[in-house]
């Protein structure tokens, strides 16, 4: 009986729309962690503690000036500067008890949460005005201040330049569908994307004449969930109402959640209020360590360890998804990864928590001193009758400790889906340890194999390859 080196596909992308146990070739769970464009995994970021403003409540965070603005449920509105001074600026609290939308005009910040907007232009927050609509969602284009009325399908305007002037007469109607406006948008190209359960509306400005703007087309689609709105890859993205991720290009639309439709089908069964569901499922670009990402949460739906909250992460570049994950320390299991909110400042990235606001760092590898868990699962490594593993080796950057400490790298195997290994631990080495390779030695006998990883210390993990020596039983 000969024995020969095989290669476990590390690049293969994760698929979800089958059970785990259909998977031959794709990857079954990535977690804290991305496939890079070399066909191996690298670790995701972790999270530092930049500020913890005194108010708390979830972080809306954006930036005013040259400064990070920040906004709370419940209702705060904080400056920050880049070396982490907080002044809470409150003077009238942002209302409505939604997500906090911004916006800003060539002299203020315009904020919306469901009932006024406020506006900030330098000392405190104050009513934008008293004759704009309650809206969840405000908008600038073209020195006009643009917001929805709360559940109804009107958007009213600003008077041009005169951004707290709001006469009653300054009204539209989306009229493609008898449709409520849950959510505006506007795009880089000047486009004002109005949607609603059933329809997504472009409108445009006129350039000239007394009626400011226009529609211009319709989308054949409907977004369920407002805050999932976002525009990357030249497109507008966002959850449809048949609870698919969408692109939309012109009045073009595509999916392109397939490979994860049944994960996102699992959270819709969680309940049977689906709009509470989705209430607070946001998505935001985030670039980081050279790749180009969507970042959409979920963090009411039940994920697959029984608590709250699905995050994933979506390489538009090369279509392929993972998740993130907290920790919960009590339960000692995943949990919600713990931002509510993105933005990028000061040529840094942060993330808005519960009465906290992090920073997203390449060199982080836990979540503010709590643990964040690398972790991976393959296909069924099968089709080849029975064999025996000898040993399994894993090429991946070495020499990521100190000079005292390293990390561990921890793996085992599932053979023929019943009967698991023990984990078998090997240490990353210290600072200038160059070996590329470790050995874990046998993983027993079977017809399919299921590898399993994870790393939870906070060390950068760069995995190029898996490699099992088999010998094949039976010839």
């Amino acid at each position: 009986m000969s024995k020969e080196w095989l290669p476990v596909p590390l690049g293969a992308k994760l698929f979800q729309n089958v059970h785990e146990t259909a998977l031959t070739k794709a990857t079954a769970a990535l977690e804290n962690g991305f496939q890079n464009e070399a066909e191996g995994i690298t670790r995701f970021p972790g999270l530092s503690t930049f500020v913890t403003p005194s108010g708390g409540g979830k972080m809306y965070i954006d930036s005013w000036r040259g400064d990070m603005v920040a906004a709370s449920s419940n209702g705060d509105f904080y400056r920050i500067d880049k070396n982490g001074n907080v002044d809470n600026i409150t003077g009238v609290k942002i209302d409505g008890g939604q997500r906090v939308v911004f916006s800003e005009t060539p002299s203020e910040k315009v904020m919306a949460a469901g009932g006024l907007p406020v506006m900030f232009a330098g000392e405190k927050t104050e009513i934008l005005s008293e004759d704009a609509p309650e809206t969840t969602h405000i908008a600038f284009i073209d020195n006009y201040l643009v917001a929805s009325e709360k559940k109804s399908g009107r958007f009213y305007h600003s008077d041009p330049s005169q951004y707290r002037t709001w006469p009653v007469l300054n009204v539209f109607t989306t009229d493609s569908q008898p449709d409520d406006i849950n959510s505006i948008i506007v795009t880089p190209f000047r486009e004002l994307m109005l949607c609603g359960p059933r329809s997504v509306e472009q409108f445009e400005r006129l350039a000239s004449g007394d009626t400011p703007f226009f529609r211009r087309w319709a989308v054949g689609e409907g977004v369920v969930a407002p805050y999932t709105v976002c525009f990357a890859d030249n497109a507008v993205w966002a959850i449809n109402r048949l609870f698919e991720f969408m692109r939309f290009s012109g009045q073009v639309s595509q999916p392109n959640s397939g490979d994860i439709g049944r994960a996102l089908e699992a959270a819709m069964a969680d309940t049977s209020d689906e709009t509470e569901l989705w209430s607070d499922a946001w998505a935001v670009p985030v670039h980081i360590l050279g790749q180009k990402f969507i970042l959409l949460q979920i963090p009411r739906a039940d994920n697959v360890y029984g608590t709250k909250g699905i995050t994933l992460l979506f390489d538009y570049r090369q279509n392929k998804w993972a998740s993130l994950y907290g920790w919960d320390n009590g339960l000692n299991v995943p949990t919600r990864w713990p931002g509510w909110s993105y933005h990028e400042v000061w040529g840094r990235r942060f993330v808005g928590g519960d009465g906290v606001i992090y920073e997203l760092t390449n060199d982080t590898f836990d979540h503010a001193g709590g643990v964040q868990r690398f972790y991976g699962r393959t296909a069924h490594f099968s089709e080849m009758g029975e064999i025996r593993i000898d040993n399994l080796r894993v090429r991946l950057r070495r020499g990521t400790g100190d000079n005292t400490t390293s990390g561990t790298f921890n793996i085992r195997a599932t053979r023929d889906n019943k009967r698991k290994t023990r984990w078998v631990r090997r240490s990353f080495g210290k600072a200038g340890d160059t070996e590329m390779y470790l050995e874990f030695g046998g993983m027993g006998c079977g017809h399919s194999f299921q590898f399993e990883w994870f790393v939870t210390d906070d060390t950068p993990v760069e995995m190029v390859k898996i490699d099992v020596q088999v010998t094949r039983l039976g010839e």
